[in-house]
């Protein structure tokens, strides 16, 4: 079954939704995300990759710096090309960004590249299944695959507002399921 309409939808009526949440709710998720971060499990080495917001999405700077500060390698994806798997780059709280495709903010070259094993994940909608929608562009799906491939153990985190939850996000056999979903409101484990 092709589920492009049903996804395009869906996209629109998520980023809808998002945008009418305020700023000010926004700033105080970001802060409750961080400490119910706390209560996930994490490998013995974490490598933590974060992504950098764009427009509304949910805000993981101050979680990204509460686990630099703990000494845990963070970084951020970059995008390489429109059918390329994601690149992972070292991140600091004093890093230089630049503009990527999309206008994704991300290191430049001169940051090291790396390879995570804990990925938070944006998303316009979740079900508590693992379905993740994001948009569209199968730049998660195909990265978390291969990386899942060298190491089972990689956990997947969705992050987002709890207002982006459905009821059943359609997957098809690319899509990817998360392993953990945080919202402002709550950790979900995916059974």
């Amino acid at each position: 079954m092709d589920y492009s309409f049903l996804k395009h939808r869906l996209r629109d009526a998520a980023v809808h939704k998002r945008a009418g949440l305020g700023a000010d709710f926004a700033q105080y998720a970001a802060r409750d995300v961080m400490r119910l971060a706390d209560s996930l499990p994490l490998p013995e080495n974490p490598v933590i990759s974060a992504y950098w917001a764009l427009k509304t999405e949910l805000d993981l700077r101050p979680l990204m710096t509460a686990f630099y500060n703990k000494g845990v390698p963070v970084c951020l994806p970059v995008v390489v090309g429109k059918r390329e798997s994601l690149l992972f780059r070292l991140w600091s709280p004093q890093a230089e960004l630049v503009k990527g495709l999309y206008g994704t903010e991300q290191p430049d070259e001169k940051y090291e590249t790396v390879e995570p094993n804990v990925l938070f994940l944006p998303l316009l909608a979740f079900d508590r299944q693992g379905g993740r929608l994001g948009y569209g562009g199968g730049f998660y799906d195909r990265t978390v695959h291969e990386l899942r491939v060298k190491n089972p153990e990689v956990i997947v985190v969705g992050t987002g507002f709890s207002a982006q939850e459905i009821d059943e996000v359609p997957v098809e056999d690319t899509d990817e399921k998360m392993d953990w979903i945080l919202t402002e409101s709550e950790l979900i484990k995916v059974k």
